[in-house]
């Protein structure tokens, strides 16, 4: 009998690594705030790091649209733009009701046993003034969406819808300090799923859209009457 093969374990992730994971975290969630200096002593104090994997972890971010550079002065959490949220939700309504529609037809095809996994994630809430569970109700939104991308069974396109929103995600950080607005978005996505399940394509993209023009709104609430400290470019 032959021995049993070790799984083998993962591999370790690097201080850089790290970094990078705790730097994008922070911005995203607004701990670092837009226009906010990233001092690279402060991030290594901050990080448990020496500055050369801040500096890299800031070059990565600067990358992904997160973090800008000021010749002279160093990083800069990156400013929200208006221009840069209309844009980012124009490409989403583009890219989400593509993916819904793919999603209606490969269910048809394939049967209902993919959406067991929406159906789980699309149940989650959050508890107002509570910025931890923002972060874990945003990252189960996050899930939700690409999974309903997943099922559609393009993989470009879930991949870059799923870039899209999570850079999207310190927008949404804003708009759910207005209210409660779990329950109602626990019970859009239940509609939606319901919508895959009845193979209701029409209906099924029309509350995709109502749901992205409501984030829409609620964010542009957010930084004209309740966070107009916020830099805006």
């Amino acid at each position: 009998m032959s021995p049993r093969r070790k799984t083998p374990a993962p591999p370790r992730r690097t201080v850089t690594e790290d970094v990078y994971h705790a730097l994008k975290r922070d911005v995203l969630t607004l701990r670092h705030r837009p226009g906010e200096p990233l001092r690279e002593q402060d991030l290594a104090d901050r990080y448990g790091a020496s500055r050369v994997p801040v500096r890299e972890a800031c070059r990565r971010l600067q990358q992904e649209g997160l973090v800008e550079s000021v010749p002279y002065k160093g990083y800069f959490a990156r400013r929200i733009s208006l221009k840069e949220i209309a844009d980012c939700f124009d490409l989403r309504l583009v890219l989400e009701t593509h993916a819904v529609r793919s999603a209606v037809a490969r269910v048809r095809e394939e049967g209902l046993e993919r959406l067991s996994r929406l159906e789980a994630l699309g149940s989650a809430e959050y508890r107002r003034s509570d910025p931890a569970s923002y972060e874990d109700f945003l990252a189960r939104n996050l899930e939700f969406h690409t999974a309903l991308a997943e099922v559609g069974g393009n993989s470009r396109l879930l991949r870059v819808l799923r870039d899209l929103i999570e850079s999207m995600q310190r927008f949404f950080f804003l708009g759910l300090d207005l209210g409660d607005f779990g329950a109602e978005m626990r019970e859009e996505h239940e509609e939606l799923v319901w919508l895959l399940r009845e193979g209701d394509e029409e209906g099924a993209v029309a509350t995709t859209r109502r749901q992205i023009e409501r984030s829409r709104e609620r964010i542009l609430k957010a930084l004209f009457k309740d966070r107009a400290d916020l830099p805006l470019t």
